[in-house]
């Protein structure tokens, strides 16, 4: 298991995460910042619903957690309910489901791989905005399509405002 997909498994283990997050919360892709020459990563964390017949009922993120990349201090908690970007009724309303239609014809195990293999992108990402190396104009292909290909379409207008720049050049519409 890589760093990224570590700390996305360990965040729900954190009181921060118990007593700041609702139960029914899912983390989604994160999302890497650089600030200050620091390495930043931010969590949204997303209302889910599971339905008896499999889906996942999806929601507009409800709080992000922002980590220090270099040592996983939890630097910021946003509660955009409290702090809200968003319309008030576009954040209690369903936005999707999962999973959406590019992955569903996907096995468990062949979304588990692709999810990871991403992780694993981010991996790197977070390495190379840490040591101030560039990304390949490959690499950022790979990795725009596989995030392209996981991420569930109902989300990409909260990544947008959440952060356009990393929107811009890896997420399109």
């Amino acid at each position: 298991m890589g760093e990224t997909e570590q700390i996305i498994a360990n965040i729900h283990q954190t009181l921060w995460f118990q007593q700041l997050i609702p139960m029914e919360t899912s983390i989604s892709w994160p999302i890497p910042l650089r600030q200050k020459g620091c390495v930043y990563v931010i969590l949204p964390c997303i209302g889910v619903k599971t339905t008896t017949a499999g889906q996942t009922i999806l929601f507009p993120p409800l709080a992000t957690l922002t980590l220090d990349w270099s040592n996983q201090a939890i630097v910021e908690y946003v509660d955009l309910k409290f702090k809200n970007p968003w319309q008030q009724e576009a954040t209690e309303s369903q936005i999707g489901t999962f999973p959406h239609e590019a992955i569903a014809n996907l096995t468990v195990d062949e979304y588990k791989q692709k999810r990871s293999e991403l992780l694993a992108m981010y991996d790197k990402m977070f390495y190379w905005l840490a040591t101030g190396s560039s990304f390949s104009e490959e690499w950022c292909s790979d990795f725009s399509q596989l995030l392209q290909l996981l991420i569930e379409p109902s989300l990409k207008p909260y990544y947008q405002d959440l952060q356009p720049k990393f929107f811009d050049r890896f997420i399109h519409n």
